[in-house]
């Protein structure tokens, strides 16, 4: 059997390939909530990200806040 997915030399086109990238994935795809507004939660993730970098280039906050609540036993 051949597997369509692959061409003569065992690896799939590029055109194939972006064929299934195109897809989302199933959690890309799926809305849990009928109200859920995934747009407003990922501005609110990407205003929360680029609130920190600001913070942390101006020396005000550490770049990964991680280390601040680490205990030394964990840092080693």
């Amino acid at each position: 059997m051949t597997d369509p997915s692959v061409n003569d030399t065992g690896h799939a086109t590029a055109a194939e390939r972006a064929e299934t990238r195109a897809e989302p994935l199933p959690e890309e795809a799926r809305v849990t909530e009928p109200d859920e507004d995934r747009y407003a939660e990922a501005e609110g993730i990407l205003e929360d990200s680029e609130e920190r970098i600001a913070e942390a280039d101006a020396g005000r906050a550490p770049g990964d806040a991680a280390y601040e609540n680490r205990r030394s036993e964990d840092t080693v």
